[in-house]
């Protein structure tokens, strides 16, 4: 009595597995590759991980900026469109003549909320002097000045300085390890480090790749 009750029993628990095993099985078969449920998985992810790339790209490595103002004209004008890359922020490679993206709150003799997009002239641990019209650099390990030559600005531009910012000393500037003189292409208008000095670097957003906008004046700046 008592082995015809086990094996009644374990014929039970047999059959109470297989069921199980056709339930995982039947569930399993639904997301094979190739079957409507897997592909409706695999569309999601591919979406979710294209929306976190795009994410990642504009926060970390690459943005839109609108040009607003002429004072980098005549390479950028007011309403183009330029796209600009963060990865120089992390590792800063900046380099003399980079077209950047600055931040000028709280400097004094700029009163605006929006950034700056001027270029840079001199870098960390050189000497800036403005001079007779023309832009003369000391390079840090040496004792003499060169003339700066401008090949992006229009023929015959002069570079001067207001005399406030004369008196203030900004013609002639010994720029620290984390300071950079920036200034505007279109030199008669600009407001740049010559009235507001040098840019510390966390003051520098992103630097420009290229313009996108107007369409027929597409170029790597």
């Amino acid at each position: 009595m008592i082995n015809d009750e086990n094996k009644a029993a374990e014929e039970v628990l047999k059959e109470d597995t297989d069921l199980s095993d056709k339930k995982v099985s039947g569930k399993s078969r639904k997301f094979e590759k190739g079957s409507p449920a897997y592909e409706v998985f695999d569309w999601l992810r591919t979406i979710c991980i294209g929306i976190l790339a795009g994410v990642f790209i504009v926060v970390f490595l690459v943005q839109k900026d609108n040009v607003y103002g002429s004072s980098m004209s005549p390479t950028l004008s007011s309403g183009d469109v330029i796209f600009t890359q963060k990865l120089s922020n992390y590792f800063h490679t900046y380099k003399r003549g980079d077209i950047v993206v600055l931040d000028g709150k709280d400097m004094e003799g700029y009163n605006s909320k929006e950034y700056l997009i001027k270029r840079i002239i001199a870098l960390p641990g050189e000497t800036i002097r403005i001079e007779d019209g023309n832009v003369y650099i000391k390079p840090a390990d040496s004792s003499e000045f060169y003339m700066l030559q401008e090949n992006y600005l229009p023929e015959g531009t002069k570079t001067t300085m207001m005399d406030d910012a004369i008196k203030r000393g900004n013609n002639e500037i010994t720029l620290a390890d984390n300071e950079y003189f920036c200034m505007g292409d279109n030199r008669p208008v600009s407001n740049d480090s010559r009235n507001l000095g040098p840019f510390t670097v966390d003051r520098i957003k992103a630097v420009a790749v290229i313009r996108v906008f107007p369409l027929n004046e597409v170029k790597i700046l």
